[in-house]
């Protein structure tokens, strides 16, 4: 790693730091340890007991970020814990989803086939009906003529009698 120069203001002093970190972040942190600094300032304290008092505070701020880390890991432990589970379970929902996606979608075929089927059926079926129609008028006309042509006969018979 690269070390570099950065250079910040703390309490009005300049001081330049030699570092492997992100300038950005030096600087912040500079002006962090300035307004702990800035917090404490009094005309009673001497400028030591000043930076003493700011080194306290900020240990607190990290004492206290320490702890909430701690509590934060063990309330996170379990989840942690069964992070590997998660993840296969995760994996297994996501296949099981594709299958399901895919079943679901041949299916879709299958009832769009169906729906066509049952279309061609129900126009066989019009034609069916509408024939069935005809054929019943075609059976009465039959009937109607098979009952002229024996009155025809009938007739026939008796014109031949008389001649």
């Amino acid at each position: 790693m690269s070390e570099k120069k950065v250079q910040v203001e703390i309490d009005g002093a300049t001081y330049t730091l030699v570092t492997d970190e992100n300038e950005e972040q030096i600087k912040d942190i500079a002006d962090y340890v300035s307004g702990k600094i800035a917090e404490v300032k009094s005309n009673k304290l001497s400028y030591d007991r000043e930076l003493v008092l700011a080194s306290v505070n900020i240990a607190n701020d990290l004492y206290n970020v320490g702890n909430r880390y701690k509590r934060l890991r063990e309330e996170s432990s379990e989840a942690v814990e069964k992070y590997p589970g998660l993840i296969e379970n995760y994996k297994k929902s996501v296949d099981h989803n594709d299958e399901l996606i895919a079943k679901v979608d041949e299916l879709s075929a299958e009832i769009s086939q169906i729906r066509e089927e049952n279309e061609s059926l129900n126009k066989k079926l019009i034609v069916n009906e509408e024939s069935d129609k005809t054929i019943e008028k075609l059976r009465a006309e039959l009937e109607r003529l098979q009952k002229e042509v024996v009155a025809l006969k009938s007739e026939n018979d008796q014109l031949k009698g008389s001649i």
